[in-house]
């Protein structure tokens, strides 16, 4: 059975962008008798608001397009921690005690092949030191390790795009990754890939600015042992300056604004489709 999703951040109101991106995920569930979810994506509680939660389920329901509702993923923590847990088991991840800042000199400075993006800049008494004081580091993957750990499984290296065919996993381009943050536990690569997992999802439909993650979602799947899918990846739609459209640059383009200014909700549908 296929089954899309579409899975939406509570950061904001819903525009025209994500419109179309729900469109296209259950038209193609629909299309093919098959079963279409929504998920609210609200792990990060620094941004997450409830009264966009509630927004997204109105403007939803308004726009009469029927999905089942799955778990949020603010309660799927322990699932998170699980992932983990054996992704450091099998010593594919590490801790990173960096700030953003020393990070991203790390990242751009050089640096010997062996050496790790979390301890480049730190001695071993420093990481002491700010771990006695309460600081918790974030976890990377091991890209290197990685690598070694595919070459065990060549029959599954590559995910499928729909559009494009059979793709051959590309992960050297992304470094020692970030896969789980130090405030929220996990990531958005780890919590989607679980998620999409426990939901039984079989098609992933989403813009085209996350295809290049597609690799890295992959690789998780493969880690971490969990069921294939495969993609779909849109165009993005742009308003009419011919930027994309943004939750905060574009309110004029929220459902919520064109529900009070009138347009009834086949209107919104089409006018999504038609600055695709």
């Amino acid at each position: 059975m296929i089954v899309t999703r579409f899975a939406p951040s509570p950061t904001g109101f819903l525009h025209l962008g994500h419109i179309y991106s729900l469109i296209c995920s259950y038209e193609y569930s629909k299309n093919h008798n098959g079963k279409f979810i929504l998920r609210i994506e609200d792990i990060d509680f620094t941004r997450c608001k409830n009264i966009y939660t509630e927004a997204i389920i109105k403007d939803i329901n308004w726009l009469k397009i029927p999905f089942f509702r799955t778990k949020n993923q603010s309660m799927r923590r322990k699932q998170y921690s699980r992932a983990l847990n054996s992704l450091k088991s099998k010593d594919l991840i590490y801790p990173c005690w960096l700030s953003r800042k020393e990070a991203k000199e790390a990242l751009t400075a050089p640096h010997k092949e062996d050496s790790k993006i979390g301890h480049f800049l730190l001695s071993e008494q420093e990481i002491k030191i700010r771990e006695d004081i309460g600081i918790t580091p974030a976890w990377r993957l091991n890209i290197r390790k990685c690598i070694d750990f595919l070459k065990q499984h060549e029959e599954k290296l590559y995910w499928h795009d729909i559009n494009v065919g059979r793709l051959p996993i590309d992960i050297e381009q992304f470094g020692d990754l970030i896969i789980a943050r130090k405030d929220i536990s996990t990531s958005y690569h780890l919590s989607v890939t679980v998620d999409d997992n426990a939901d039984g999802i079989s098609h992933i439909i989403r813009g085209n600015d996350l295809f290049n993650y597609s690799n890295i979602h992959r690789l998780l799947q493969i880690l971490l042992d969990l069921n294939e899918t495969k993609w779909m990846h849109h165009a993005l739609i742009n308003d009419h300056s011919g930027n994309r459209i943004a939750k905060r640059s574009s309110p004029e383009l929220t459902v919520k604004n064109l529900r009070e200014s009138g347009h009834a909700p086949y209107e919104v549908i089409n006018l999504s489709k038609s600055m695709a």
